[in-house]
């Protein structure tokens, strides 16, 4: 569709001025030269070096090693890009240089018109963010609440396992559920529907997809050209502006509700113990710690439950296509654990090739290949390198865990790679790079690792995983994954059953320690925000 005559004026005017600004800023840093890249187009730069969609961005920037090196960038109208295909000058940059490389980028769409930078993952480095940090840090790091959270993360797993028992056929719906379901409870000590659809995963469900929207690089005009924000609606071309508003209006529910609901419950006495209980009742509450509490719990959620979901549904694809390993697993169980009991979070230290595995699940495919950017706070010099203020910083995660100078087979899922043997040296742990960097470290990382750790275990005790046969073939799960910043497996399909009617029961009995609960579904509805 043609754009209008007005419109294109507008953005010839913003081509322009960005392009003299960028000239103006780049005249006064020649005597460094930026990290080799292609060749871009006058004003537009290296626009046509951008991932195409449909693309894994990892794989995209991957190209830059061999012809550019570890290190490399891009520019784009004025904006430069550093793409980093080295695990140790990521570290270097964005770990031991993080007083410099802890920003975020400021993309206006999704940071300034929905609100994105509220949360933890897209606030700047700021004192804002410093207090997010310290409030989740100090619920979801001690062991204490750690300990609080273990029943939860159990109780979630075994409902998890009946829903797969009953209906094996929905097991990418049972992970959805499951992930909102854990996270919702040590978020906000909310409880989920027993069966069927929830409410509140349903609606942080839908967030979660619109973020994914929000935050693709030059997918809004706006952030391109930021004075579109203000050009009247009626103006064609600014349709963004109704999606932003409904996104918005979106997330802020998603954010105010479960907190109003919190408060309520905790008036009335009727809470549970919840991160977010937690926090205000060892913190205090005045009218900014407020907003911290609303928007630490609202991180805490809308950034464990998609990213949890990405794991399992990885964990079950490769347990579909490498059985040997699934074969061992169970071996280490039933002499470990035996027969009559599920494992839990108790029993991890017993476990050594079940924690392989979930290793082996961070490094076989991280949920953010790309991670998520860094922004540079001050000009940088690396390696004789210009780094410049405002650059983003691209970790590639995706070959970090797949260089085969480090994990040799890389697409084979090896849980055996990170076990020390007497002619093996275990290999680097895959999560010194999946859980962020520095002080963008993720802080909820050992309440996530938990639970992928408690569904691995007792799924693989008591279920069994194939490849689907119908009509007498065997049905080959394709191993694609979607690009994004949180990327998952594509829908495959595969056979999960009772390992034996013993098990079963196992599981069966396992919901008499574990009974459904009441839904606080309807409590939610009733609360005002």
């Amino acid at each position: 569709m043609a754009i209008p005559l007005s419109t294109s004026l507008l953005i010839l005017l913003g081509v322009v001025t960005t392009y003299v600004i960028n000239r103006l800023v780049q005249s006064k840093n020649h005597d460094r030269p930026l990290p080799p890249g292609p060749k871009g187009l006058p004003i537009l730069g290296n626009v046509k070096d951008l991932p195409q969609p449909g693309i894994l961005e990892c794989h995209h920037w991957l190209k830059h090693k061999d012809v550019y090196g570890p290190i490399s960038s891009v520019t784009v109208l004025g904006q430069t890009f550093i793409i980093i295909n080295d695990a140790q000058i990521a570290l270097e940059l964005l770990r031991d240089r993080s007083a410099i490389h802890s920003g975020r980028p400021h993309m206006v769409f999704s940071s300034e018109m929905i609100g994105w930078n509220n949360t933890l993952a897209f606030s700047g480095y700021t004192d804002t963010f410093k207090l997010h940090r310290k409030n989740i840090a100090k619920v979801a790091s001690s062991n204490v609440s750690l300990s609080v959270f273990d029943r939860v993360q159990e109780e979630e797993s075994v409902h998890f396992l009946l829903n797969v028992l009953d209906s094996p056929e929905n097991l990418f719906d049972h992970i959805k559920k499951e992930a909102g379901a854990v996270i919702l409870k040590i978020t906000y000590g909310y409880t989920a529907e027993a069966h069927g659809k929830d409410p509140f995963v349903d609606m942080a469900g839908k967030t979660m997809h619109e973020f994914g929207d929000a935050t693709v690089p030059g997918r809004w005009i706006v952030d391109v050209f930021p004075f579109l924000r203000y050009a009247p609606d009626w103006l064609p071309g600014t349709g963004f502006k109704d999606t932003a508003r409904q996104m918005a209006a979106n997330l802020r529910q998603t954010t105010e509700q479960p907190y109003e609901f919190v408060k309520q419950q905790m008036r009335e006495k009727k809470h549970k113990t919840s991160f977010l209980s937690q926090a205000i009742e060892n913190i205090g509450s005045d009218a900014e710690m407020e907003r911290i509490h609303k928007w630490s719990a609202s991180s805490m959620y809308l950034g464990g439950a998609d990213t949890t979901v990405s794991s399992l549904m990885t964990f079950f694809l490769a347990m579909t296509v490498f059985p040997d390993v699934q074969k061992k697993a169970q071996e280490e169980l039933d002499r470990v654990i035996g027969g009559s009991r599920l494992p839990g979070s108790a029993d991890r230290e017993k476990l050594p090739y079940i924690e392989a595995i979930v290793k082996e699940t961070h490094r076989w495919h991280p949920v953010a290949p790309m991670a998520l950017p860094h922004s540079s706070s001050k000009e940088d010099v690396f390696r004789g390198y210009r780094i410049p203020k405002g650059a983003l910083l691209l970790p590639n995660n995706w070959w970090f865990t797949h260089d085969p100078a480090v994990y040799p087979s890389p697409m084979t899922f090896l849980p055996e790679r990170h076990l020390d043997t007497p002619t093996h040296k275990a290999e680097p742990d895959p999560r010194t790079w999946t859980f962020g960097y520095g002080r963008r470290v993720c802080p909820g990382r050992y309440v996530a690792d938990n639970a992928l750790f408690i569904t691995i275990a007792q799924s693989l005790a008591v279920f069994k995983i194939e490849k689907l046969v119908e009509n007498g073939k065997i049905v080959e799960p394709e191993l694609k994954f979607e690009p994004g910043v949180v990327s998952h497996p594509v829908p495959y399909r595969t056979s999960i059953e009772p390992r034996s009617e013993k098990h079963v029961q196992l599981i069966k009995a396992a919901e008499k320690e574990y009974p459904w609960e009441e839904s606080d579904a309807k409590a939610l509805e009733t609360v005002k925000w």
